[in-house]
């Protein structure tokens, strides 16, 4: 059966090499990807295969891992996290300490045939030198959380090579440059404030550079002819930091001197001193900008492969104009997205504010058409909340709403008990008026029954129409008493 590649990183730009340069040699690749990457550049590819997962969790790599024939599969784990910042970064340490020791562990358990693990030239302990190929790390002994974090996850390789026989074999880069890496990739950062901020770089400190695709080409060699438990510096050209910002120059035509800062700035003993200038300058602080340079400015590396791996082919000033370009197709094509969210953010704006007037103007005027149409006892409902039961019904015709204004003054309002007695007192003047007018009292003494006075003595009619019984009174204790005295009154009036 045919090797099967497995390339862990496929969205970076080290990964997508690899899968080019074994696509172009006819294999076969699975790669693994964040469902957040993109991947329309692998899709309808017949000899690739995308499966889903992060290296930082085991689960999702479950069918990463499975594999008919795993002992002649090779595993590319092209997956890092880059930052030279001196703050700690969880991020980072999450990658490239747990993301690495999780695929060697999956490797170990699923028995795949050869690891080919990214590492870096700047995680090696600086004191221990010789020219064999069995490499020591300890990460206590190099500066830099990038080279701390590599340091340890390479340490975690080396002791399941010599404890569980693990095929692995390492690669270690000096600074990768070239095309294909993202704006906040670090030389892109690098780049950024030098062309396009104009922030002065330091005068001291160095890099040595290699490009990715060297890069890439050397994983392949070391996948057919790496030796288990070694691992391989690939160096590029050292570069001073002035000569690094002298070619960029001149990549760009710029024939101006390169002005760089003073040695104060990048003083270590001065950082808070600096950092609190340039906080409250709102400048772009060199220090930060250019740490590429100011951590291990002495470190270089020589070959030791010993004719295994394939000479660099792309020289520095070739890398670096690539990678000049890349990162301003970059940015710009961030900028074009982010204009273009920005004009369709104002568009999306524009047409809220449009539609909320139009609906504020709707209500406007149907709430001024509804207050110059609406009838005067619509405020007489809203005023009197104890009359519910009466408005509710009045709209269900228009007799109702005529008689309602009618009506209403006729009704005894319970909360004056004054205005029930004046009512009362009323009644039996018409009530006497009547009776003194012969015929016509018996027809209006019935009129006067429906008339419940909560003192039931003042009313007209005699003791036989019982209007007393269904009023109850709101003062019982007087009620007995005027009942009583009630027909009295009445008799002594109508003699």
């Amino acid at each position: 059966m045919s090797v099967k590649y497995l390339v862990s990183g496929g969205e970076g730009a080290l990964g997508k090499f690899v899968i080019s340069m074994l696509l172009e040699r006819g294999e076969h690749v699975r790669i693994l990807m964040s469902e957040l990457s993109d991947t329309r550049i692998y899709r309808n590819n017949p000899n690739i295969e995308i499966c889903y997962g992060i290296s930082t969790d085991k689960d999702s790599m479950k069918e990463f891992f499975e594999l008919d024939d795993p002992r002649s599969a090779v595993l590319f784990h092209t997956d890092e996290y880059v930052s030279l910042s001196d703050s700690t970064n969880l991020t980072m340490r999450r990658v490239n300490v747990i993301g690495a020791e999780n695929i060697v562990d999956m490797c170990l358990k699923r028995k795949i045939g050869k690891l080919v693990y990214l590492s870096s030239a700047y995680a090696l302990n600086p004191e221990v030198t010789g020219d064999n190929l069995t490499i020591h790390f300890d990460r206590n002994k190099v500066e830099g959380e990038y080279a701390k974090s590599k340091a340890e996850a390479a340490a975690y390789v080396m002791e399941k090579v010599a404890l569980n026989k693990l095929n692995a074999v390492m690669v270690l880069p000096t600074f990768i440059i070239g095309p294909g890496y993202s704006e906040d990739y670090e030389i892109n950062k690098v780049l950024n404030s030098f062309i396009n901020n104009g922030t002065t770089p330091p005068k001291e400190g160095g890099r040595a550079f290699v490009d990715v695709r060297d890069v890439a080409n050397a994983m392949l060699t070391l996948a057919d002819k790496g030796e288990p438990g070694a691992g391989y510096i690939i160096s590029g050209e050292y570069k001073t930091s002035g000569e690094f910002f002298k070619d960029v120059n001149d990549i760009q035509g710029v024939e101006a001197p390169v002005k760089t800062a003073s040695r104060l700035v990048m003083s270590k003993s001065l950082v808070k001193l600096v950092n609190f200038y340039y906080k409250i300058t709102h400048k772009e602080n060199p220090r930060e900008a250019y740490s590429l340079f100011s951590e291990n400015p002495d470190a270089r590396f020589s070959d030791n492969s010993k004719g295994i791996l394939p000479e660099n082919v792309i020289s520095f000033k070739e890398s670096l104009s690539d990678t000049i370009t890349g990162a301003q197709q970059g940015g710009t094509q961030a900028a074009a997205a982010s204009a273009q969210q920005a004009n369709f953010e104002r568009k999306s704006s524009a047409s809220a504010m449009e539609a909320r007037l139009k609906q504020q103007s709707a209500v406007t005027k149907q709430a001024s058409s509804v207050s110059t149409s609406a009838p005067a006892p619509a405020k007489t409902k809203a005023a009197a909340p104890a009359q519910n039961a009466a408005p509710a019904q009045a709209p269900a015709s228009e007799p109702a709403q005529a008689q309602a204004p009618a009506e209403r003054p006729a009704r005894p309002r319970p909360l004056s008990v004054a205005a029930q007695i004046a009512a009362s007192k009323a009644k039996a003047a018409e009530a006497e008026a009547a009776a003194k007018a012969g015929e016509e009292k018996k027809e209006e003494a019935p009129a006067a029954a429906p008339v419940k006075s909560i003192i039931p003595g003042k009313e007209s009619a005699p003791a036989e129409a019982k209007p007393a019984e269904p009023v109850k009174s709101i003062i019982p204790d007087m009620a007995p008493k005027k009942e009583e005295a009630a027909p009295e009154k009445v008799e002594d009036k109508t003699e």
